[in-house]
């Protein structure tokens, strides 16, 4: 099954491009040329070889003319076993149809970019992120396509694990009979959960953005701003108390405990209360 993608199109961008500057490709030979020893087959190969990504070179038959020892041990298949086939022979019908269209319009000369499932025939459901490169020929035509590919099945997961778990804190944080909200660093907010939006009268989205200081008593204002500023520092929990404007103009006193949240490296991200 398809993931998503997206599809960039600037057409001959790929091989010699249209309007490179030819005195890049002279540089280019010329450090080609100064390398110590033959820049040989074997050479690029070896070169191709030691990418911790995946690539390959199909002609405009969509036949597979080159790859490298990444792609191969990817796909469990010898190399001799793939060159010269297409790719809805290496890949299986259901994975061409897919990348077909794709394919097609990067053979017409457009760059193509998407994420897409592959059903791996040992290692079961993977994620890969590829690119399809339109190569030019010396006389303005598209003679093939670069395949740049590489497997994002773990950061995918990961990706699909924090939303799912930020999911469920919105679940659980709605449910909540208490007002819970998270800022960022700058102390905007990031979050507002209903029990938040409803004292507030206002939208989910009105109060996430609503600059909460017009809601404090003019009398409680100066002492809770500066109670704030000096607890955030400490990257503890701090508790505050105030009167606060409810939404029918009734003042309410509050206390909110606030603590310090943390990304993956460790750094501070904000504070939730």
């Amino acid at each position: 099954m398809a993931d998503w993608g997206e599809v960039e199109s600037p057409r001959g961008e790929a091989g010699v491009e249209q309007g490179e500057d030819p005195a890049d490709l002279k540089a280019v030979a010329a450090s080609l040329a100064a390398l110590p020893g033959p820049v040989d087959f074997s050479g690029v190969l070896a070169i191709a070889d030691s990418l911790p990504v995946m690539i390959a070179y199909l002609d405009h038959g969509q036949r597979y003319m080159f790859l490298n020892r990444t792609l191969a041990d990817w796909l469990e298949q010898p190399r001799k076993g793939i060159l010269g086939r297409t790719m809805r022979e290496v890949l299986g019908d259901e994975a061409y149809a897919y990348r077909q269209p794709m394919l097609e319009a990067a053979l017409a000369g457009e760059k193509q970019w998407f994420i897409a499932d592959f059903n791996h025939p040992t290692r079961g459901p993977l994620t890969v992120q590829t690119q399809y490169v339109p190569h030019v020929g010396a006389g303005g035509q598209v003679i093939g396509v670069i395949l740049v590919v590489q497997d994002v099945t773990e950061q995918r997961t990961a990706e699909l694990a924090l939303r799912e778990s930020e999911a469920r804190f919105r679940r659980i944080a709605d449910s909540a009979p208490v007002m819970m909200w998270v800022t960022r660093l700058d102390r905007t907010r990031d979050f507002v959960n209903d029990s938040y939006a409803e004292f507030a009268g206002m939208s989910r989205e009105e109060a996430r953005v609503m600059d909460w200081r017009a809601k404090i008593h003019p009398e409680d204002t100066e002492r809770l701003v500066l109670e704030s500023v000096a607890g955030e520092p400490s990257l503890q929990p701090f508790t505050l108390e105030a009167r606060y404007r409810r939404y029918d103009g009734e003042w309410r006193w509050l206390r909110s405990v606030s603590q310090p949240r943390f990304g993956a490296d460790g750094a501070l991200s904000g504070f939730i209360g």
